[in-house]
C-alpha cells in the first residue's frame, strides 16, 4: 500500500528541510509489526510512503515522523516504545554511522565521531559530548529554528546508543541517563533497559557512562582502515544529501583542502560557500563555534586519520597539516589526544616503529 504521488515527492526530497533518515522509520516499521501492528497501513495513515523505509539515501519530514510517532504510541498503548525501537535498530539503519563509531580507536573518537556525523540521522540535531575524568556523556541539542523531536523518539535514540554500546562492550552500563520530558507513572521499564537511573524532567536530554566501565584503550572492534572509509562514506552521504550544520560543511572544506596539503583560512572558506567572510562568522556564532576552533578541531581529526596510516612517517603528517616542525605537532597532540603522536599512532593498533 503506498501514498499519493504528491506525498511520495514530499517524503522523497533529499534536499528537503528538517528531515530524518528513512531507515529510522525502517525501525519503527519492525517494532509495530513485532508488537502484532500493521506498519504499511500505519504509515498510510500518517502520510508516509512505506516503500522508503529501507533506504538510507532518502529522507522523511521530522513533522511526518513526529505523527508516526505518536501514532505507534497509541496504536501500541506503549508509552515506552521507543525502548522497542531501539531493539529493532540494526548496523545498516544510520548507514555507515554506526560502522564508523564502532571501528574508532578508542570510546572518545567513536563518541566524537557520532556528534560529528549525528546530523545524518536528523537535520536539526546537536549531539555534544561531555567529557570528565570520571564520566563520557552524550548530550541531545537541537539546532537554532529545530523543533525538538517527540518523546519517544528522544527516548529511542539513547536507547539505540545504548544497545549499541552495550554489542561492542557488554559492560558499557551508563552510570544515568536524563530527559527532559515528563516521565510514565512507572518508569521502572527504563531503569530495567538502561540498567542505571533514568531522571525525567530533567535539564537535558543525555546519556553518561563511568570511564571505569569502558576500556582505556582501542575498542574490541577498532579496525584504522574500516574507520576511515566509513567516516568518507559518511562525509558523502552528508555532501549528497545537501544537510547539516553550517560548521559541517565548513569542516568538510576545511578536510578536502588539509587533506590535499592546504590550509585554508576564513577567505578561502567562504568563498568555497558563497558566503562573505563576516556572514560566515556571524552565522557560526549562531551555532555556538569559532572558525579557528573547527579549523583546529579538523586538524586534530585528520592528525588522527594520518597517524592511522603507517605509510606516512610522523615528519611527512606534521607537514601536511601545516606544522613548522616536528616538535609543534607534538605539542598540539598533546594538547588535543593528551599523548604523543607515537603514542596516538600506537593506540590505533598500528605498529609503532615508524620512522621519523
Amino acid at each position: 500500500m503506498t501514498t499519493t504521488t504528491a506525498t511520495n515527492q514530499k517524503n522523497v526530497s533529499a534536499g528537503a528541510h528538517n528531515t530524518t533518515m528513512a531507515t529510522w522509520a525502517g525501525a519503527i516499521a519492525r517494532a509495530l509489526e513485532h508488537k502484532g501492528v500493521d506498519a504499511e497501513l500505519l504509515f498510510y495513515r500518517t502520510g508516509i510512503d512505506y516503500d522508503l523505509v529501507n533506504n538510507p539515501m532518502q529522507r522523511i519530514p521530522v513533522a511526518d515522523m513526529t505523527r508516526l510517532w505518536d501514532a505507534a504510541v497509541t496504536e501500541t498503548g506503549d508509552r515506552a516504545f521507543g525502548l522497542a525501537v531501539a531493539e529493532q535498530v540494526n548496523v545498516t539503519t544510520f548507514h555507515a554511522l554506526s560502522v564508523a563509531a564502532m571501528a574508532s580507536e578508542d570510546v572518545s573518537r567513536a563518541a566524537e565521531v557520532v556528534c560529528q556525523y549525528a546530523t545524518m540521522v536528523s537535520d536539526g540535531i546537536d549531539m555534544r559530548k561531555i567529557e570528565t575524568d570520571d564520566e563520557i556523556g552524550l548530550v541531545l541539542g537541537f539546532r537554532p529554528g529545530y523543533p525538538r523531536f517527540a518523546d519517544p523518539c528522544v527516548e529511542a535514540v539513547f536507547a539505540a546508543l545504548a544497545r549499541i554500546a552495550r554489542e561492542t562492550l557488554p559492560d558499557a552500563s551508563p552510570s544515568r541517563v536524563c530527559f527532559r520530558h515528563r516521565g510514565p507513572h512507572d518508569p521502572e521499564v527504563y531503569r530495567r533497559f538502561f540498567d542505571c537511573p533514568v531522571t525525567f524532567n530533567a535539564g537535558e536530554d543525555a546519556l553518561y557512562t563511568p570511564r571505569a566501565r569502558l576500556p582505556d584503550g582501542p575498542l574490541p572492534t577498532t579496525s584504522a582502515s574500516v574507520a576511515r572509509a566509513n567516516r568518507e562514506l559518511c562525509r558523502d552521504y552528508m555532501q549528497q544529501q545537501g544537510q547539516g550544520s553550517l560548521q559541517a560543511r565548513v569542516r568538510e572544506v576545511l578536510h578536502e583542502t588539509l587533506a590535499r596539503g592546504e590550509i585554508a583560512g576564513l577567505e578561502d572558506v567562504a568563498g568555497a560557500l558563497a558566503m562573505s567572510e563576516r556572514n560566515l562568522q556571524r552565522q557560526l556564532r549562531t551555532e555556538g563555534k569559532r572558525f579557528r576552533d573547527l579549523q583546529d578541531e579538523v586538524r586534530a581529526e585528520l592528525a588522527r586519520e594520518l597517524l592511522g596510516q603507517s605509510e606516512l612517517t610522523i615528519t611527512r603528517i606534521s607537514e601536511r597539516l601545516g606544522f613548522d616542525s616536528v616538535s609543534a605537532f607534538s605539542r598540539a597532540c598533546k594538547r588535543w589526544f593528551g599523548r604523543a603522536p607515537r603514542e596516538v599512532r600506537k593506540g590505533a593498533n598500528l605498529s609503532d616503529n615508524q620512522r621519523v
